[in-house]
């Protein structure tokens, strides 16, 4: 499979979930398909691609590790005072290769409401 013919782009979920989250959000995921139908993903701006194995299941197309995921805390910022809130956090799950890609840090960017 040559990799460098797959055209990547958001989905319509995914452009409306960035219009809306504006900065926050870790991960804004571009999918493609290869002439086979084998679906193929990866974090917007990224090189690292992850092929589809089944509806649960990832591998990384460069090193074949199996794609884990982990959640990044965003803050809400809601409160009456500058960087105030009530505690509450959005809970974000960001995928990864785990021997291509630094693992994704828990504390994520705060949401200004």
């Amino acid at each position: 499979m040559n990799i460098s013919n797959l055209e990547f782009s958001v989905d319509e979920k995914w452009q409306k979930f960035e219009k809306e989250c504006n900065s926050w959000a870790s991960c804004i995921l571009e999918t493609a398909k290869d002439s086979n139908g084998v679906e193929y993903h990866r974090k917007k701006g990224s090189n690292i691609i992850y092929k589809k194995i089944n509806d649960n299941k990832f591998e990384c197309i460069e090193c074949n590790s199996t794609i884990l995921t982990t959640t990044v805390a965003h803050p809400i910022w809601d409160g009456p005072f500058p960087l105030s809130g009530s505690g509450e956090c959005h809970y974000e799950h960001v995928p990864y290769c785990p021997k291509c890609e630094k693992k994704p840090n828990f504390d994520g960017t705060p949401i200004s409401c």
